[in-house]
């Protein structure tokens, strides 16, 4: 009898993933719990965090899991909604290049909500973390580049279906249940890239974690869905693909694991905060002012010469308020000149709206080579993993330029240890004070801490 993919896919999450799990990918894992929650103190008391607080959140607050930073306890699924919102929203959070998305921000929120509904440990919640985040990366290398291109949010999509397998792991689902949980999914999974610049895409985030988390335990109650949600025709994965076939998903599920992607390649951890593809052309600025230390004033144009998705994906040329300004990379390059580096600061509305800002931006034309169009399969495949090029033609006639290959902070030139813990410790001291944050940073790399404690630990 045939196995369906739907119950290889299950077979292989549930049961031969967990026996993979090595010290060095708990230790990987341990790292994106750092960023993180360094991300989500960068968000805490902003607007749309209360938003959803006011309405997700009831009071008196009542339930088994926590808001980060606020102490409020809520439902598992709504404590993972304003959650994911919150580490996402400063778009600091980590990114995966293979998943074209970010894997920390869907995923997290529902493996803390219900590893202290459960009690578990932080070994326990990692180990969760780690096969949903396997799940939503390899779906990555799957459903691309049609799904990204369609418009669709990978965050969003593939980040639900990674909620729904870590949480079925900490509920300890079986395969006939988890099938159910997944074909619950499918009717959740949403998110497009429209929204890239607004409250909504951090969303995308709070809503995939809270999904997952709800399908999973509908399916715990008997809730029925379509159990074979990867096979047959209107599957999931058809719907969201052009290169979808089941022989992909067939011939990529014995890779899983073998390494973990959250160790090989590895997470992106951003070092400044804003969208991932901008990050190049950051790395470019800094390299041309620390080496020539250009008066502003003498700036007569600034190129960028980047991949054909840069457009189409950084939307906003001339943002209007800090949401917008950290998808816009016409906003990046400017306020890398005026700030040095782009900071939470560089990102306030007060900051979107400085004259030097507009100055600098009517300076700037985005060009795309004839070596970085879609005509090219190298490039297709991999739109954000090209060079990005910054030439800067002075009015005294000088021409200077970078370019940069591969940003700080990804895999190839990987953001250390120390840079985690200082841009945890950053984030943090903004509102609790510096003894906390390195007691915190102590507790997590215990990982037999229970998730409860460290929730609690986090209390501004």
């Amino acid at each position: 009898m045939t196995t369906t993919l739907t119950k290889q896919l299950i077979t292989q999450c549930l049961h031969e993933l967990p026996k993979r799990i090595q010290e060095e990918t708990l230790k990987a894992a341990n790292q994106c719990l750092v960023d993180c929650l360094a991300t989500a103190y960068a968000a805490y008391g902003e607007a749309p965090i209360n938003m959803l607080r006011k309405l997700y959140i009831d009071s008196p607050t009542t339930g088994a899991s926590t808001v980060i930073g606020y102490g409020e306890k809520a439902r598992p699924a709504d404590a993972a909604l304003v959650n994911g919102a919150m580490i996402s929203l400063q778009l600091f959070d980590d990114n995966q290049a293979q998943m074209r998305g970010h894997p920390s921000g869907p995923l997290l929120p529902a493996v803390l909500a219900l590893a202290e509904l459960k009690d578990a440990s932080i070994e326990e919640a990692l180990t969760a973390f780690i096969i949903g985040y396997e799940v939503e990366c390899r779906f990555g290398t799957i459903l691309n580049p049609s799904h990204y291109e369609l418009g669709w949010h990978a965050t969003a999509t593939q980040g639900t279906l990674a909620a729904v397998i870590a949480s079925a792991l900490i509920l300890g689902l079986d395969d006939h249940t988890c099938a159910h949980a997944l074909g619950i999914t499918a009717s959740m999974v949403g998110g497009v890239r429209r929204n890239f610049g607004t409250m909504t895409m951090s969303l995308h985030s709070g809503l995939a974690s809270s999904n997952g988390i709800r399908a999973a335990q509908l399916a715990e109650q008997g809730f029925t869905a379509d159990p074979e949600i990867f096979d047959g025709p209107m599957n999931l994965a058809e719907i969201f693909s052009r290169e979808w076939s089941p022989d992909l998903l067939e011939k990529n599920l014995p890779l899983w694991g073998k390494p973990f992607m959250i160790v090989n390649p590895g997470a992106t951890f951003k070092l400044y905060p804003c969208g991932r593809p901008p990050l190049f052309a950051v790395d470019c600025v800094i390299e041309i002012q620390e080496k020539y230390a250009i008066d502003l004033k003498d700036i007569e144009k600034i190129q960028a010469d980047v991949s054909f998705l840069y457009p189409r994906t950084l939307i906003h040329q001339r943002p209007i308020n800090g949401l917008q300004a950290k998808a816009s990379l016409q906003y990046c390059i400017a306020t890398t000149f005026l700030d040095t580096r782009p900071t939470l600061k560089s990102f306030t509305d007060n900051a979107i709206a400085r004259p030097e800002i507009n100055a600098l931006i009517d300076l700037i034309e985005v060009h795309v080579p004839p070596h970085l169009t879609e005509d090219i399969p190298a490039v297709r495949k991999a739109p954000f993993e090209q060079p990005v090029k910054i030439t800067v033609q002075t009015k005294s006639g000088k021409i200077y330029s970078a370019t940069v290959p591969i940003h700080k902070g990804s895999p190839q030139n990987p953001a250390s240890p120390n840079d985690l813990q200082q841009k945890f410790i950053d984030c943090a001291t903004m509102h609790i004070p510096l003894a906390k944050a390195k007691t915190i940073l102590d507790f997590i790399s215990q990982p037999n801490a229970k998730v409860r404690t460290l929730m609690q630990l986090l209390q501004v």
